[in-house]
C-alpha cells in the first residue's frame, strides 16, 4: 500500500472542499482498505466522513435522497425504498453484499420516484 495522507472532517464544508481537490472519501467500510492493499486504488489523500450526519433517507418530492454514511441495513429497511427502489435491494449477481460494493459517495440521489403521499 503507497503512502497517504489522512484527515477526519470535522464538517460537511471541509468535505466539499476535500472533495474539489479529489480527495477519496472513506465511511466506515472497509472496502476502500482492501482496494489500497490490492493497489487497485492509490488515493494521496483520504477524508474520513464517518462522523458527519449524512445517515439520513429523505424523500425531496422528486426521488430519494441518500445520505453517505447510509448502511445497507438502513437502506434495506426504509419503506419508500422497498417500495420504490426494490432493485438497490437485490444481492450483485454473483450473489454477494451490495450491488454497490464500496459505495463512498458524498450523497446519493434517485430521482423519478413519485412523491410520499
Amino acid at each position: 500500500m503507497r503512502p497517504f495522507d489522512y484527515q477526519r472532517a470535522e464538517n460537511t464544508a471541509v468535505a466539499r472542499k476535500a472533495n474539489q481537490a479529489g480527495a477519496t472519501f472513506l465511511a466506515g467500510g472497509t472496502n476502500l482498505l482492501d482496494l489500497m492493499k490490492l493497489e487497485i486504488m492509490a488515493p494521496e489523500q483520504i477524508i474520513d466522513i464517518s462522523r458527519l450526519e449524512l445517515d439520513r433517507i429523505t424523500n425531496n418530492g422528486e426521488g430519494m435522497h441518500i445520505g453517505a454514511t447510509v448502511t445497507n441495513s438502513d437502506l434495506a429497511a426504509d419503506l419508500q425504498i422497498r417500495k420504490y427502489y426494490p432493485a438497490l435491494l437485490h444481492k450483485r449477481a454473483d450473489g454477494r453484499g451490495s450491488p454497490f460494493p464500496g459505495r463512498t459517495y458524498p450523497t446519493a440521489s434517485v430521482t423519478g420516484m413519485p412523491s410520499a403521499v
